[in-house]
């Protein structure tokens, strides 16, 4: 069952026969992780046969209400509304909205990148969430290799409109190096944490001569804070700050080479906590490929990708929200592994444990006869039992 906010936006724009498809193609891609069209059709619950069935489905990831800023956009405002009006929701609503936020100094984080998927170049723009990060907007790119700046400002364009009122932060490594993208943001009021390349040109205020970032003799545990620097020769890029840190070595491992990160930000305390959140969109593309739904084993062209994207983004928002929830609930030792000792980090993340609970309470469902009567012999864990069910009864409850 889609939350309110979820089935109020979709019924808005698909009608009644695409709304229960979109459902149920949901609820496919929580139970059984893929995708690719050959399995979604081979499960798709519906009596025709199998080359109708994904003929079916190929004809509906080509409807243009498949939009990212008709359909995901919305439920973005949504969710950036109720977390900046958490007094007026009720205690479980701010508990699950307010994860939403990476509070880093109060900023909304978001982190650009670009991932190679099958030889297709996807340009993705993620909001950071806790550890992992939310898409928000994506493109497949036409040249491969990394994206120019006009690109980079043209998604960019089209997310900045949804945090226009509150404050934003916008991370990206070393692709996204140029001091003219650093120069855009910050003209628009964004403040951003941009790793640099070893060969970047800079100029102190009190010095008349550029220094390149690789000539400066920086070693392992040592950092720096540069103030009110210009970049690139010629242009005079400014002004901005410069972090610089190099991870101490353990046991003769560590950092190849140091950060350089140019910043807008005061401090290099702030410059470096704020760029540590940059992983969370590493970990989103783990979860669309290897760690949740095998984006790569799929086979469609780029219109019928991006539709598979944006369901994934819902499944994805789906799963993490009713992780979020089971954990704070306690419910989590009923569908995934929990810690063995509390100073580990978690065995699974708030994704990872959504999708065992989907797929628990699928089973509980489909196989309820063999369960009953796999029940009825054995009375004497009848309380145990009946905790389960409990449990299962408080999983099955809109969020």
């Amino acid at each position: 069952m889609f939350p309110t906010f979820y089935q109020t936006t979709l019924r808005t724009h698909l009608n009644e026969s695409q709304y229960l498809t979109l459902q149920l193609l949901l609820l496919l891609l929580q139970t059984h992780r893929q995708v690719s069209l050959s399995v979604l059709a081979s499960v798709s619950p519906q009596p025709i046969q199998y080359q109708s069935r994904k003929r079916n489905l190929q004809r509906f990831l080509v409807l243009p209400q498949l939009s990212v800023k008709l359909l995901w956009f919305p439920l973005l405002k949504y969710w950036i509304r109720q977390v900046q009006t958490g007094p007026h929701l009720n205690r479980n609503q701010r508990r699950q909205l307010k994860q939403l936020k990476q509070d880093k100094y109060g900023y909304w984080i978001i982190a650009i990148d670009c991932t190679q998927w099958k030889g297709r170049n996807v340009f993705m723009v993620s909001l950071v969430w806790g550890t992992h990060a939310l898409p928000v907007y994506w493109d497949v790119l036409d040249q491969v290799g990394n994206s120019d700046l006009n690109t980079q400002k043209r998604l960019l364009k089209a997310v900045l409109p949804l945090f226009k009122s509150y404050r934003v932060l916008v991370l990206g490594d070393r692709e996204f190096h140029s001091p003219k993208l650093a120069q855009w943001l910050a003209q628009r009021g964004v403040s951003f944490a941009l790793r640099q390349q070893k060969d970047c040109h800079f100029q102190q205020a009190a010095q008349e001569d550029y220094q390149v970032l690789k000539e400066l003799g920086f070693k392992p545990g040592m950092s720096q804070f540069y103030q009110g620097i210009v970049c690139n020769k010629g242009d005079g890029i400014g002004p901005f700050n410069l972090a610089v840190y190099w991870k101490r070595k353990y046991r003769s491992a560590g950092a190849k080479e140091p950060w350089y990160i140019l910043t807008n930000l005061p401090t290099l305390k702030q410059a470096l906590a704020v760029y540590r959140c940059r992983w969370g969109i590493e970990q989103l593309f783990k979860d669309c490929k290897t760690a949740g739904y095998h984006l790569e084993d799929t086979k469609v062209n780029d219109t019928r990708f991006l539709a598979l994207v944006l369901l994934i983004a819902m499944a994805y928002s789906l799963a993490t929200l009713h992780g979020q929830e089971m954990r704070k609930l306690g419910l989590d030792i009923y569908a995934g592994r929990i810690n063995e000792h509390r100073d580990k980090p978690l065995r699974q993340s708030d994704f990872s444990l959504g999708l065992y609970g989907q797929r628990w309470m699928y089973g509980m469902e489909l196989w309820n006869d063999w369960v009953l009567r796999l029940i009825a012999l054995k009375p004497h864990k009848w309380l145990y039992f009946q905790r389960g069910f409990q449990v299962l009864s408080l999983m099955q409850q809109p969020f």
